[in-house]
């Protein structure tokens, strides 16, 4: 088999690719070929990115936290490119001020529901609305960006921790049941990572928790966060015919920090 990886004449739908990890994901399919479907809830940087990436892409708004909005994702993709053959469920949110940054006993509610509903909501209602879609050609993707959060419980995060355990096990049970139907279904677990995001928190020069960056590095054997490219390749691989046989698998992209590296942060 060539380990060229290609996705021309293939569809993929990204969410949460206005920036960040899902941008990088979007980008690296549209280099391979495929055509893409931008989607967020940040119009303009969303309507950007897909300008950027040229004819083979467009930009599609969307709320994964309702049902109706992410139909009309799946809809439009089709509508526009006659099916789809990769769902990346990328859109997240995880909470970094301060004051959400804080024990259980005072987490606030509100929060802790409206990352369960992005995460972990979204997630099942965009598979759910790209399953029957896939089920019918008889072939497909689906790749759930998860967390190391998910694998190894972070501190002070417990709506996030919650969420990324919970997007694990649903793409194993995914997996499980969508199998048999010609559709794999696999997840990717990063570790810290250089986005936009992470720069407010840990690694730009103003950072909320700069003081944290250094210590944080110091238990990741690789001594570096990933960069965002490197999670968009783990999605190529995942979702090409070079992983035709890896189905329900986590894929952890971390430099090695879960690994068992001694870690007290």
């Amino acid at each position: 088999m060539s380990c060229d990886i290609s996705f021309e004449g293939k569809v993929a739908v990204v969410t949460g690719s206005a920036q960040g990890i899902g941008k990088a994901i979007a980008s690296a399919y549209a280099k391979h070929g495929a055509r893409i479907v931008i989607s967020d809830v940040q119009c303009d940087k969303g309507k950007a990115v897909a300008n950027e990436l040229g004819a083979g892409a467009f930009f599609h708004a969307c709320d994964v936290s309702k049902p109706d909005q992410a139909l009309s994702l799946v809809n439009a993709a089709v509508e526009q490119f006659g099916r789809l053959d990769v769902l990346v469920n990328n859109a997240a949110r995880n909470p970094a001020k301060p004051e959400e940054r804080v024990t259980v006993d005072e987490y606030p509610e509100d929060i802790f529901a409206n990352v369960i509903d992005v995460d972990v909501n979204g997630t099942f209602y965009c598979s759910k609305t790209a399953a029957r879609q896939m089920i019918k050609q008889g072939s497909g993707s689906i790749i759930n960006i998860a967390s190391i959060a998910g694998v190894v419980a972070l501190r002070l995060q417990i709506a996030h921790v919650t969420a990324k355990a919970a997007i694990i096990r649903m793409t194993e049970a995914m997996a499980l049941e969508l199998g048999p139907r010609g559709i794999r279904v696999n997840a990717i677990s990063p570790g810290s990572t250089v986005t936009e995001h992470t720069r407010e928190i840990f690694y730009g020069e103003d950072a909320r928790f700069k003081e944290f960056r250094e210590r944080l590095l110091s238990f990741v054997p690789q001594g570096r966060p990933g960069e965002a490219g490197e999670i968009a390749q783990a999605a190529l691989f995942l979702s090409s015919d070079l992983a035709a046989y890896i189905n329900g698998h986590n894929l952890v992209v971390d430099g090695g920090w879960s690994c068992g590296h001694i870690r007290d942060f």
